[in-house]
């Protein structure tokens, strides 16, 4: 189950939120239809205009949820910028698709993002090999087009890392404990191995940071990477191993994929090993740290990811094996 299940419909939204969202999309709305995937709170939905134009609309109420208006914002940035360079760029153009972006509205309440609408469907859950394999080439094709990246973006890395965190985190680790009893005894490992993984994680790419299904639509001749609020610079195969790490949680082994895409193969293996930690890591403490009324399914999602994303670390690291107990 996803927040996305309690979230506003159109006949929900202010009257003058309405009117805002028709102006910005120049139509007026003769239909909607909301979108079951992802985790905002937020409104977003498919929308219908007289005339038979269709638009994708995603809004918050800052409001009511204060800390997720800033990631909307940050979308905003990003969307604006990324089209540009796509305009400007025929190569990252080619590699790189995302919905067209129309234009966004801030009135300090509320914050309202428009693009055009890509008529594709999220991956199939658990995930098919061959809709994997499809997916993992066409992201290793844009991590490569966005190095350099094409944008100025904050090469923080507030989404990698965990393992530290955790075992400095008494209820946290007290918990960790109970959900993997492996991890906790071999900590030390974890972060040595993710410090490592922090290290080489660093670049000059554009990385997503969230290329998990709910952001990604397929179509017939493409794959569509939505939701870039988290972008920042960084090693290319992020991305990619992000992919694969949601592939490892539905019970696909993501080795056989990962040693086809030339972003991992250029990079030591050890290295590689070591971003999937501190990526593991992340998902295991956002999973296991006290989250706000409303995002709980969040932290549902991110343990979900998080175990998936150990199984397939357990049988990379030194000396485990074959091990796949949590």
């Amino acid at each position: 189950m996803s927040a996305s299940k309690n979230r506003p419909r159109w006949n929900e939204l202010p009257e003058r939120v309405r009117g805002q969202i028709e102006y910005l999309v120049a139509g007026r709305v003769v239909a909607a239809e909301n979108c079951d995937g992802g985790f905002s709170p937020g409104f977003a939905s498919r929308l219908t205009l007289a005339g038979g134009r269709r638009v994708f609309v995603k809004a918050i109420d800052a409001g009511s949820w204060p800390d997720q208006a800033p990631i909307y914002r940050d979308e905003i940035r990003v969307a604006a910028s990324l089209s540009a360079a796509q305009a400007a760029d025929a190569g990252v153009a080619a590699a790189v698709s995302t919905p067209r972006f129309l234009g966004s509205l801030d009135d300090g309440r509320f914050v309202i993002l428009a693009f055009d609408c890509v008529a594709g469907a999220e991956p199939a859950r658990p995930w098919r090999l061959t809709e994997l394999t499809r997916v993992a080439a066409a992201v290793g094709r844009m991590s490569a087009a966005l190095t350099p990246s094409p944008l100025a973006l904050p090469a923080d890395h507030p989404r990698i890392g965990g393992w530290a965190g955790l075992a400095a985190d008494g209820p946290a680790l007290a918990r960790l404990r109970i959900i993997s009893p492996w991890s906790a005894r071999h900590l030390d490992q974890l972060i040595t191995t993710e410090g490592r993984g922090l290290a080489a994680a660093t670049g000059t790419a554009l990385v997503h940071f969230d290329v998990l299904p709910h952001n990604i639509l397929l179509t017939c001749d493409q794959v569509t990477v939505v939701d870039w609020p988290h972008a920042r610079l960084g090693a290319p195969v992020i991305d990619l191993l992000m992919v694969l790490a949601s592939a490892a949680a539905d019970g696909l082994d993501p080795d056989p994929v990962l040693r086809t895409q030339p972003v991992a193969t250029a990079v030591d293996e050890a290295d590689v090993t070591g971003v999937l930690a501190a990526l593991t890591g992340f998902w295991l403490a956002g999973a296991l740290n006290s989250m706000p009324p409303g995002l709980g399914p969040i932290a549902a999602a991110k343990l979900h990811l998080g175990r998936g994303a150990l199984w397939w670390l357990q049988r990379r690291l030194p000396g485990a094996g074959s091990v796949v107990a949590w």
